[in-house]
């Protein structure tokens, strides 16, 4: 398993699969490709699910010099370059091996190069939006990895607060696995990889909290897992679900406090495309 900490199944851009979740091809958003053995592969520009990108930093950056002679996607452990595979969907359901997460990955409209795009921008944006909610744990897994993508992409945390709201809300929220969403190629019982999957889904998701917080310069953010006492060290999920139904409240008011401060807090929708409606207050007057 450490091997894997820098394989596909543990990076943003592969975003339904972690090293607990998710069968069979992943499909990778950076190089636009199908990931036939995601435990198996690896580029440099991998972006770890389990910590927040600048903890790890110095490890990633290792990992990005032994890798950057490859442009694409590359085995793990042969160090030779894969081939890149577009998605077809036709030959998903011919093989029998059709997947919807990877189908509506496939289908994410937020490529490279086209990132000053306004109207790609917001596209992408509603789509991420449209993942939030819920309690499946692979849709949850990942809305967590598209955010962070996204603000990573983006740089800054002003296009991304909205997005990370959303992904705070639903971190008290238990998620839910199909036997079929587990990964049967692991050692253990079938509860013990549920239980396993649900930290995984966890870490990307508070990751991502903390990476907001680097990107907005909110230090009470960058460190949010430090604020959740002994629950967190002894990985017992109901008393963790208890704090943080409660730092979820005061972690979504820094968030809003901040970017008011920073007017930025839902700006005249005149001037952004993603809140083109009326403000609520002028309709009722």
């Amino acid at each position: 398993m450490d091997d894997e900490l820098f394989s596909c199944r543990n990076c943003v851009f592969n975003c339904a699969q972690s090293q607990t979740v998710g069968r069979g091809s992943g499909y990778c958003l950076q190089h636009a490709s199908v990931i036939l053995e995601p435990d198996e592969t690896t580029c440099k520009y991998l972006h770890r699910k389990d910590l927040p990108h600048f903890v790890v930093d110095e490890g990633v950056r290792e990992h990005a010099g032994e890798f950057a002679g490859f442009s694409g996607l590359v085995n793990l452990s042969s160090t030779k370059p894969i081939k890149r595979i577009s998605y077809s969907e036709r030959f998903a359901w011919e093989r029998r091996s059709f997947d919807h997460f990877v189908n509506a990955l496939a289908h994410y409209p937020y490529r490279r190069g086209q990132d000053e795009d306004p109207e790609n921008r917001l596209a992408s944006r509603v789509f991420i939006e449209a993942m939030a909610g819920g309690v499946d744990g692979r849709r949850m897994l990942a809305h967590a990895s598209l955010v962070r993508r996204y603000l990573n992409q983006c740089g800054t945390w002003v296009s991304s607060y909205r997005l990370v709201l959303a992904l705070v809300a639903t971190l008290p929220v238990t998620p839910r696995f199909d036997d079929a969403d587990i990964r049967d190629d692991v050692a253990g019982s079938i509860e013990e990889s549920r239980d396993e999957a649900l930290w995984d889904v966890f870490f990307t998701r508070i990751a991502g909290l903390e990476e907001y917080g680097f990107h907005a310069g909110l230090e009470d953010l960058m460190w949010a897992s430090n604020q959740l006492n002994g629950a967190l060290i002894d990985f017992n999920w109901p008393a963790l679900r208890e704090e943080l139904r409660a730092k979820t409240i005061e972690w979504t008011r820094t968030i809003i406090e901040h970017a008011k401060h920073e007017d930025q807090f839902f700006p005249n929708p005149n001037t952004d495309g993603a809140n083109s409606f009326e403000p609520i207050a002028d309709v009722i007057e």
